[in-house]
């Protein structure tokens, strides 16, 4: 399942409201800005894996601003092999 839907327009158009040169905590607080909506649901699902893990194990998914950042990578990654 994805936690966040359109994720690649999404990217788009937080990068477009960015100065040229900006940092990925920018990055993550335009986001928030313009996606609260998503950002309350990566929050959410975060918790649910952290809750719902077996005593022991480790979380697979990253915290909220580090998934953010790891899409935000991988957009760009893709931008560069196209």
């Amino acid at each position: 399942m994805a936690v966040l839907h359109r994720k690649e327009e999404k990217i788009e158009v937080v990068l477009s409201k960015l100065p040229k040169e900006y940092t990925d905590q920018q990055f993550v607080e335009k986001f928030i800005q313009l996606y609260s909506k998503d950002w309350g649901k990566i929050k959410a699902n975060y918790i649910k894996h952290s809750q719902d893990k077996e005593p022991g194990t480790i979380i697979t998914m990253p915290k909220p601003e580090i998934y953010l950042k790891q899409v935000l990578k991988a957009y760009l990654e893709n931008l560069k092999q196209v």
